[in-house]
């Protein structure tokens, strides 16, 4: 089976913020278009969607997010915090219906509610139970029965209910498998690697202002791969992507000379890095990202519910435990650059 997370499908997620209502961006419009093309099933789908949901996400007591498919809407889903979470709304195109879409926005849900919930339920009809009842069970959700009230025409409303920490170790146990999605493609980021920056140049990295950084020790290997850069102490945290466009081997007062102003460094910053290096190298950054939430390392240490040390200098992703720890950011940015695998 070919995986539909391929080249000609890039999958990207992205939550829906209050600021997006607020302005009507074509974010929020193309969630609010898929939204409505269900008011055949769901006579009250409009005045839910207008009355409970967006006030909702205005006082973040719930979560919405859309999917694309190379810029198209394909996807959308609803999240309600609290002891008793719901999974209020997910839907995903006929002709992109397929497992791992479902699972990364079971995710992206549970981690919203992660801090509030005790229990987790969704309500849906007879025949989609029946047709996905493996998808459901894989998450823990095992019992079903009818549900209080009836939201659609037609099928019998049922309901089914898991505690939240079985949902979660299911969760912790599925990520090894959506992590092996992703292929030996440069473009991914569990290929290339992490680096500690210090929060002066990484914030400077993420303006633009910085696209040049410099190490004594350094592999040539790496270009044109992802590097995740993880912002030093006192900030820790995970706060976005670069690509390695290029990387210069030479003198330092050769990388002064010609780089001075793409360094974001000064002078006497730049001699006191190099001093009594003979070479060093010039990491040429392009395509940088930042996170939408930057990620602290105490965050991904209760998510892992381990302690999480970062690299040193710059540590590989690929087959380390920062293969998980990547992968988990990538799920949150709701980037899904994804190529083909067989099975």
């Amino acid at each position: 089976m070919v995986d539909l997370f391929t080249i000609e499908n890039k999958i990207e997620i992205i939550e829906i913020k209050a600021d997006d209502i607020l302005r009507e961006t074509d974010i929020y419009k193309s969630t609010y278009e898929l939204i409505k093309k269900h008011e055949d099933k769901y006579p009250d789908i409009n005045n839910w969607f207008k009355n409970k949901v967006l006030p909702d996400i205005r006082h973040n007591e719930r979560a919405m997010y859309v999917g694309f498919n190379n810029d198209i809407p394909i996807a959308t889903a609803v999240v309600k915090k609290g002891e008793d979470s719901k999974f209020c709304h997910l839907h995903i195109d006929e002709n992109m219906r397929h497992k791992n879409i479902g699972d990364m926005f079971f995710i992206l849900m549970s981690i919203y509610i992660k801090r509030y919930a005790k229990k987790v339920h969704f309500s849906l009809p007879e025949g989609l139970w029946d047709e996905k009842k493996f998808f459901f069970n894989s998450f823990g959700f095992e019992d079903i029965k009818k549900y209080k009230t009836q939201y659609r025409n037609g099928e019998e409303e049922l309901t089914t209910s898991v505690d939240f920490n079985i949902l979660w170790e299911k969760i912790l146990m599925k990520l090894p498998d959506l992590i092996s999605q992703f292929s030996p493609h440069p473009d991914s980021p569990l290929n290339g690697i992490v680096m500690s920056i210090h929060p002066n140049y990484s914030k400077q990295i993420m303006k633009g202002e910085k696209i040049i950084e410099i190490r004594k020790k350094f592999n040539s290997k790496w270009k044109n791969h992802v590097v995740t850069i993880y912002s030093s102490s006192p900030v820790q945290e995970l706060v976005g992507y670069a690509t390695i466009k290029n990387i210069v081997e030479d003198k330092p007062e050769t990388i002064w000379s010609k780089h001075a102003d793409e360094l974001g460094c000064s002078k006497s910053e730049f001699d006191g890095y190099t001093k009594d290096a003979e070479k060093v190298y010039a990491i040429f950054l392009s395509d940088i990202h930042r996170f939408h939430n930057n990620l602290s390392l105490n965050y991904l240490s209760l998510f892992f519910e381990k302690k999480i040390y970062p690299p040193q200098s710059y540590s590989s992703v690929k087959n380390t435990e920062w293969k998980n720890i990547i992968s988990v950011a990538e799920i949150l940015h709701g980037r899904f650059n994804c190529f083909s695998q067989i099975y």
